[in-house]
């Protein structure tokens, strides 16, 4: 897979990744493990920057390992995450948990495909992480929700930063002596990004991990997670245990078929079995916001909504909460809205269930696939909304970003986004038309 690679016994010498392999015809290209850690950028100038060369990984034979290194061979037990990343990724929110973490949880997850609706799972935590390209007062001071999440998820593992790495290069700076990594998972945005599929497709560097694995990993692959990080925000377990009410439903709202009559009988079922509630993310306090007044007229026409609906309203402004309070407010989410921004990396935190759904809002013409992908990857209903109209896959518009992607003027009709949810929670299935820019 592209970018996120299993791999037993990986030796390291002098900053340089060793395979020992006596066929390396047996073996995938280098450039699809891993790359030389350059920034991403896409000039054809820095895509041959980003191409590994034997400096950074390289195989060699059994006898070629025996010369080089002896019996200096010093052993680092347990799972080992390496993350080769440029720091232009790691310290943002959505970049970190909604594509490199996930990423990571998705490929390590399906070697437990029995991975229940509880969480529950045999896998132990990995010992250590090693950010290759990150200090780590860098990770730390960006996002507090990454390593908040990183470390909840994880207890017993260590994270090591380049510092590490480099102490651990210097002590094998003579490549006179090794260190061997009994399991290695490994992942690589620039590797990942070298094929078609991924830039083509969906935009988003753990596809190659996700879609890999799709015929072996639990339904559940990500439940061990999300409840790991809500405990430890102290979310009320109730809510934690939310999905545990469809263990049994196999269905899911993501697009890829037309729902049946069954499956509309379940989703206007779901609103009965838990609470509703309605999550606006505003980024009003930001660059990229909605019309003043398209503002304060859909949060209006929400509170009127879930007033007259005896649902839960919540207008969040996550830059003044503290991590616990907007994994709190998250974790009890059915229905996130928001602009297109950070905040709506929150859906991770949200309980799968039947009407679970993330609302994005766009300037008329725009769209990325950023939480569209990272939504229908957990199984929940995605819709991108221009101003007063919705579209979800298979129908979803091409990805584009026109100037006013970023812009302070981005407009949204309340009463009618209103009425989209009002009509996604009662099983009421979306006009699929083809999108048109306005």
């Amino acid at each position: 897979m592209p970018g996120y690679t299993l791999l037993q016994d990986v030796y390291m010498a002098n900053g340089t990744l060793y395979i020992v392999a006596n066929d390396q015809k047996e073996w995938p290209p280098l450039n699809a493990i891993t790359s030389s850690g350059y920034d991403l950028e896409w000039s054809e100038e820095e895509r041959r920057l980003r191409e590994p060369t034997k400096w950074h990984i390289d195989i060699v034979s059994e006898a070629q390992a025996a010369k080089r290194w002896g019996e200096s061979v010093w052993p680092v037990k347990d799972w080992t995450f390496f993350v080769n990343e440029p720091d232009q990724f790691l310290y943002h929110y959505y970049h970190w948990i909604g594509e490199t973490f996930l990423g990571l949880v998705r490929l390590y997850s399906s070697l437990d495909p029995a991975i229940n609706v509880r969480g529950e799972t045999k896998l132990p935590d990995p010992a250590r992480m090693i950010m290759r390209h990150i200090s780590y007062d860098e990770w730390i001071n960006w996002s507090r929700l990454n390593w908040y999440a990183t470390y909840s998820t994880w207890p017993s593992m260590s994270v090591e930063t380049t510092n590490q790495w480099e102490q651990r290069a210097y002590m094998t700076r003579d490549n006179r002596a090794a260190w061997r990594f009994e399991n290695m998972l490994i992942a690589d945005r620039g590797a990942s990004f070298r094929y078609e599929k991924v830039p083509g497709r969906n935009h988003r560097t753990a596809w190659s991990a996700w879609e890999g694995t799709q015929n072996i990993s639990s339904r559940w692959w990500w439940e061990p997670v999300r409840r790991s990080v809500l405990r430890a925000a102290h979310v009320d377990e109730k809510i934690v245990d939310r999905p545990s009410i469809w263990a049994n439903w196999k269905g899911s709202f993501i697009g890829d078929y037309p729902p049946t009559q069954k499956d509309l009988a379940i989703i206007k079922e779901a609103q009965q079995l838990a609470p509703v509630v309605i999550t606006y993310v505003s980024r009003q306090n930001g660059g990229r916001r909605l019309l003043r007044d398209d503002d304060l007229l859909l949060v209006k026409s929400l509170k009127e909504l879930t007033t007259r609906r005896g649902w839960k309203f919540n207008h969040a402004f996550m830059e003044k909460m503290t991590p616990e309070e907007q994994l709190r407010l998250a974790g009890e989410t059915t229905i996130l809205i928001g602009v297109h921004g950070n905040g709506l990396t929150h859906l991770v935190w949200m309980p799968l269930t039947p009407i679970t759904t993330v609302i994005e809002i766009y300037y008329p013409g725009a769209f990325s696939k950023d939480y569209e992908w990272t939504a229908r990857a957990l199984g929940m209903t995605h819709y991108a909304v221009w101003n007063d109209t919705a579209f979800t896959h298979p129908t979803e518009p091409k990805v584009e970003y026109p100037p006013e992607f970023h812009g302070n003027s981005i407009p949204a009709h309340g009463p009618s986004i209103a009425r989209i949810i009002e009509n996604r929670i009662d099983g009421k299935v979306l006009d699929t038309r083809a999108p048109t820019a306005a």
